[in-house]
């Protein structure tokens, strides 16, 4: 068990282990009937949804479900607005204590087995087969499976893609791509590239998330991750992983287009900060940029964004792109788990579409979700619509891998030992190497 769980804090997993093995069964529930967790099906009950999303974003679809459920009431806690990361953490701690929660949203997939393996969320398999649904006639994003059990629907859904900055492509009389490979994206980032010192604009910027030391493997529809698809063994044979880190470091340092790594670093830059205040040009990124690309209260448009699709490794390949789907999920110790369900299920279907985000949902209407997304923004007209709605029509999602529960401690290591090449204290030959020995270690502690 302690191998399964090294992601959580030993404390929240000792408190937690102990209360799933205790209450985890008193509170079980099926939508097939056993135990919903809710004695009288027409007394109004009270579910508690955690996230980290402001009000304002989930009180629509809260509503509308509210009025399609009279007796269920759901209430919704935003714990760290915006920080899914402390969200998670205050959830831990809060499962592990005992506190009364139901429903509330993982954000990664490492999240999800590092919870579902340690018994903190309910499966939902039953509730799915008892509705009498196939979760693929609904969906359009699979969500990772433990053991061939379903833990998950999916929340707010999307590829990652690139972020531009359209005026400044207009300025270099560059188009807005809608298919393209990553030399013709070290390309545009050379073009755009302007000045020197601390005035200088760079092309792209690159983040210090993993996600961006895996450039091309999230070109490929199959094995993108440190880890095979299986789950079983390091994907470092993988010549995609090598080349994802030269394609980083020959950008930053070698084109000098890409902020160096050092400096992102040592001046701690937000991405936010380096795109919208025009330090670079381009910022490879996920679905949640789309809202923000027409500013927010803390960070105003002042210039016009466009959407590309990511870029694909050869001009052949399709249009596979990282991304997926937010998990909403239910907790072990749930006492309302069949109304749980019943939000979820509302939720992932035809409420996402209330929240102004982009839903898994295989029934709802794109070009709609686009409008009202942009629509709901401060300054709509700084989004280039028809380069998003390309974007979002073309992306291909690979079906997801099977997250080990380790994953967050093979991030860190992955990160350590790249962060080193990317501060040119090892070659990359030496940074393979280090990452096959060093990563393999923590697979062998955890088997």
């Amino acid at each position: 068990m302690k191998k399964k769980i090294l992601g959580i804090t030993t404390t929240v997993v000792m408190l937690a282990s102990l209360l799933a093995g205790c209450s985890g069964s008193s509170n079980s529930s099926t939508a097939s009937g056993k135990n919903t967790g809710s004695t009288d099906q027409s007394k109004p009950v009270t579910i508690k949804f955690l996230n980290w999303e402001k009000p304002s974003v989930y009180q629509p679809a809260i509503d509308a479900f509210e009025k399609k459920y009279p007796n269920i009431k759901v209430e919704y806690i935003p714990l760290v607005e915006n920080d899914s990361n402390e969200t998670l953490k205050k959830i831990d701690i809060m499962y592990a204590s005992g506190e009364d929660f139901d429903v509330f949203s993982l954000n990664s997939l490492p999240n999800l087995s590092q919870r579902a393996s340690n018994g903190m969320l309910e499966p939902l398999d039953d509730y799915i087969n008892a509705e009498g649904i196939k979760y693929e006639d609904e969906y359009k994003a699979e969500q990772m499976k433990l053991d061939n059990k379903r833990y998950s629907l999916p929340g707010k859904f999307g590829p990652w893609f690139i972020l531009m900055n359209k005026d400044r492509l207009d300025e270099a009389g560059l188009s807005v791509p809608t298919s393209w490979t990553w030399d013709e994206f070290r390309d545009y980032s050379k073009q755009l590239t302007k000045g020197e010192g601390a005035t200088k604009s760079y092309g792209t910027f690159f983040h210090t998330w993993k996600d961006y030391f895996l450039l091309r493997l999230y070109s490929s529809p199959e094995n993108q991750g440190i880890m095979t698809d299986d789950g079983k063994k390091l994907n470092d044979e993988n010549p995609l992983m090598k080349e994802s880190l030269e394609l980083r470091y020959n950008m930053e340092y070698v084109d000098h287009s890409a902020m160096p790594y050092q400096d992102v670093v040592s001046q701690k830059i937000p991405y936010r900060d380096a795109y919208f205040q025009g330090k670079a040009s381009m910022l490879p990124t996920g679905p949640w940029m789309i809202s923000e690309a027409g500013g927010t209260d803390k960070i105003p448009a002042t210039f016009h964004s466009a959407f590309a699709p990511w870029p694909k490794n050869n001009a052949s390949d399709e249009n596979y792109s990282f991304g997926g789907a937010d998990s909403l999920v239910i907790s072990s110790n749930s006492k309302h788990k069949q109304e749980s369900y019943e939000f979820i299920r509302f939720l992932s279907t035809e409420g996402m579409s209330l929240t102004k985000q982009l839903s898994a949902w295989k029934k709802a209407d794109l070009n709609q979700e686009v409008d009202a997304i942009i629509s709901a923004t401060m300054s709509p007209d700084m989004i280039d619509k028809n380069s998003l709605i390309n974007t979002l029509s073309v992306m291909k999602l690979p079906t997801p891998p099977v997250a080990v529960p380790y994953s967050a401690d093979l991030e860190k290591g992955y990160i350590a030992e790249a962060e080193k090449y990317m501060l040119g204290e090892t070659d990359i030959d030496t940074t393979m190497k280090n990452i096959k020995v060093n990563l393999q270690k923590i697979i062998d502690a955890n088997q």
